[in-house]
């Protein structure tokens, strides 16, 4: 039986961690989560305890620096060896090369870590086996990923009880869950175009999704262990399938009947999958317009849809009664200051409720980055541990108006929520007021936050101070 503690700085709930926590307890490993937030000075000593034989991080683009500096201290403080999956190394597996990974895993890896951790039990050679990545004698040993499984419910529910233990996300307002995997579209900045040519799948084969008998005994059993005030689905699509949708969602409302947020497509927003969400609990949903230019959202971003169809789209979710949560980013490769502040316009002319904005940031690998690479906007070295920010912060592309247009980034939830202000914004970008753009942006996302979870505002402000690190990029 081999051990296997998954350390995190912040109080965030991994659902890769869950799901892998399950799947190894159900075949007999020992799993442990320590947040180091929410342990405190015992962190460590809790970790001397438990006896891992391994060390376990799951990594986040723009929060990969945070796991490493983890992984130093927790080698010096336990002599365990790690173990790295995630989305960034999945991606990003040069990242082997570095001296804090021993082990990485690419790809979805509950069948991987398990194959792994009973190699090491039994003393066999994991070298070969399929998604695992590892060094030996000064050379890096890589493996292909094995297929993809088609069929979710084979994985156990996840036992909460690894993150739950702490008040902090015991109590969280929104609770996180997965009732499928994979997307099918290939935006031209996601890791999800780097996912699909890793398994070398197109279009719709790497969909999958849990029965929506699983999905409900779920969050049923959650909902009758633990605080449940709201659920957020964060498949990459949750509406792609109207025949599942309609199975499920009627039930949902009889058996579960609390909120719930779920991410959507512009294109796959019609008026019966706006009356199913808004007749069964759906709070809003959370929507990727990325940029109000259409050259900018089509020729750099990969997505193809127009103003218009986002306009209708948000005013069918409203006429419903479902909210809306607009995904956004500003400092596109060649964007203008003009294209940013259509941005922020479109948002205003379409009402949404929760506008939420980030900066680009350039994926290695990716299209985008390879069109910011082609023209100059980023060093010829540039590799993805150049990323040391979060992408509320700044950005990294060495381009024309790149600073008005973090301005006006940092003042989007103004410009959105009172649109007479946009000229004054417009006029603001061009003028250097120092810290306080950053204080004004923190003030309004915090406030974007509460409106949108309608949580307590006690508990939204002590969770935001816990968390304010990684504005920073964990820096």
């Amino acid at each position: 039986m081999a051990s296997i503690l998954f350390l995190h700085s912040s109080p965030f709930e991994y659902p890769g961690v869950l799901c892998l926590s399950g799947y190894l307890a159900q075949k007999g490993h020992r799993v442990e989560v320590l947040v180091r937030s929410c342990e405190g000075r015992y962190f460590w000593d809790k970790a001397r305890a438990f006896k891992p034989d391994w060390l376990g991080f799951s990594t986040v683009i723009c929060l990969h620096h945070e796991s490493y500096r983890l992984a130093r201290e927790a080698r010096k403080e336990l002599g365990a060896p790690t173990i790295f999956g995630g989305p960034y190394v999945s991606y990003y597996p040069q990242a082997i090369e570095r001296e804090e990974i021993d082990i990485l895993i690419r790809g979805e890896a509950e069948e991987a870590l398990l194959d792994f951790l009973d190699a090491h039990d039994h003393g066999y050679d994991y070298s070969s086996l399929p998604n695992v990545w590892t060094k030996r004698n000064g050379s890096i040993i890589s493996n292909p990923v094995r297929p993809l499984e088609p069929h979710l419910d084979k994985y156990p529910i996840p036992d909460r009880h690894i993150y739950y233990k702490y008040s902090e996300l015991r109590h969280m307002h929104s609770k996180q869950f997965m009732s499928g995997r994979g997307c099918p579209y290939n935006c031209y900045f996601c890791f999800n175009q780097a996912y699909r040519t890793l398994y070398a799948v197109k279009g719709k084969e790497i969909i999958r999704r849990h029965s929506y008998e699983r999905v409900l005994e779920e969050v049923g059993r959650t909902q009758a262990s633990f605080p449940l005030e709201r659920v957020c689905f964060n498949d990459d699509i949750f509406v792609f399938d109207l025949e599942w949708l309609e199975k499920f969602l009627p039930r949902y409302r009889r058996e579960i009947n609390v909120p719930f947020e779920c991410q959507v497509r512009v294109e796959m927003v019609n008026n019966d999958v706006a009356r199913l969400l808004g007749e069964n609990c759906c709070h809003h949903v959370l929507m990727g317009l990325e940029s109000g230019s259409p050259r900018v959202r089509h020729e750099i971003l990969g997505k193809k849809f127009s103003n218009q169809q986002f306009l209708r789209a948000v005013d069918m979710l409203h006429r419903h009664g479902v909210k809306v949560t607009t995904y956004n980013m500003l400092g596109c490769p060649t964007e203008t200051l003009d294209e940013a502040i259509q941005t922020v316009k479109i948002n205003a002319d379409a009402r949404v409720d929760y506008p939420w904005c980030s900066l680009y940031m350039p994926l290695p690998g990716t299209q985008a980055e390879g069109f910011a690479r082609q023209k100059g906007l980023v060093p010829a070295n540039f590799t993805a541990d150049d990323l040391t920010g979060s992408i509320f912060y700044r950005s990294v592309l060495q381009q024309p108006q790149i600073r008005e247009i973090e301005r006006v980034q940092k003042l989007f939830y103004v410009g959105v929520s009172y649109p007479r202000f946009i000229p004054a914004i417009r006029k603001l970008a061009h003028v250097n007021l120092g810290p306080l753009y950053e204080v004004i942006f923190l003030g309004t996302h915090f406030l974007k936050n509460l409106r949108e979870s309608e949580a307590n505002i006690f508990r939204m402000l002590w969770l935001g101070i816990k968390r304010l690190r990684t504005y920073w990029g964990g820096q």
